[in-house]
């Protein structure tokens, strides 16, 4: 360090913040907890009928990306409503147990993997997906609905990674819950795919013309490949067997496939998009553009 370095005068900080977006915390009846609501704005009026409104879970790590978008999207004569949904705190460990609580269908304790790094499984902190969705449909959409002007009939679930398998889920369970569902790289793995238990009563109900959602499911094209980087505590052994045996980009594309293939109803639209080059870190950002894309440039 240089004398002239010494010399310099102190720089003031603050924290920072996202043109548009707001941030409120709110408690569920229905699960008992405590989230973060993060909300973008865009500088645009909204349509006749109300901004369509895209709800995120993960909000604490997604919402930022997904803010920036909708403002480029809004920019360009497309603007929406963005709302993350996320927790009060800043904890790794924390945000982890909350959101798989929240993004997880009942399972069986027993059939949980420990983690490395991570406290042994606890029941409690596994399978709250239904009250989750409960929360979303039942208790946030009504508030939201009171502050800004949405549009009913055009909202849109985004999950990514745990958050896609909760989408899917709400998909397989309440089709006609939201307008579009994005399962962007989903973990169908869980539980043996139990998910997968819902799609013949859905797919019937698209057939039947029950229900025409829209949906998106996306991934990236080396989230089956040997990780580029290890996972703290995972040996290299370790990550390859748990890639391999989550088939992520095989199950997504099956997936996808198969509902692609339904014949239903006008207005009923699926989708399968993979990101050439990706792996599950890097094919996040480009599941919220093509997300927002789908959603409102259909």
């Amino acid at each position: 360090m240089t004398p002239a370095d010494d010399a310099r005068p102190a720089r003031a900080h603050s924290p920072t913040s996202f043109p548009g977006a707001v941030e409120f915390d709110t408690t569920s009846k229905i699960s008992g907890r405590t989230y973060r609501i993060l909300v973008y704005q865009p500088p645009l009026p909204p349509p006749e009928a109300g901004y369509p409104a895209v709800f995120l879970s993960d909000g604490n790590m997604n919402f930022p990306i997904a803010a920036a978008m909708g403002a480029m999207f809004a920019f360009s004569g497309c603007p929406s409503l963005i709302v993350g949904v996320g927790y009060p705190t800043t904890n790794p460990l924390e945000l982890t147990t909350m959101r798989t609580r929240d993004l997880t269908p009942p399972t069986p304790i027993e059939a949980i993997r420990p983690q490395p790094g991570l406290p042994p499984p606890a029941a409690e902190n596994f399978g709250g997906a239904a009250e989750f969705l409960g929360f979303l449909t039942e208790e946030l959409r009504p508030l939201i609905a009171a502050e800004w002007a949405v549009d009913p009939t055009n909202q849109i679930l985004y999950g990514y990674s745990l958050g896609g398998l909760f989408t899917l889920g709400a998909l397989f369970a309440q089709p006609d819950a939201f307008r579009t569902f994005v399962g962007a790289s989903p973990s169908i793995w869980w539980h043996d795919r139990s998910l997968l238990a819902g799609e013949d009563a859905f797919t019937r109900r698209v057939a039947a013309g029950e229900a025409a959602p829209r949906v998106l499911i996306t991934i990236g094209s080396r989230e089956q490949d040997m990780p580029r980087t290890l996972p703290p505590g995972f040996s290299g052994a370790e990550a390859r067997e748990l890639t391999t045996s989550a088939r992520m980009v095989d199950n997504a594309r099956e997936l996808g496939a198969r509902l692609a293939a339904i014949k239903g109803a006008d207005g009923y639209a699926a989708r399968f998009h993979q990101f050439d080059g990706e792996d599950h870190l890097t094919a996040m950002a480009g599941s919220i553009a093509r997300a927002l894309d789908f959603a409102l440039r259909p």
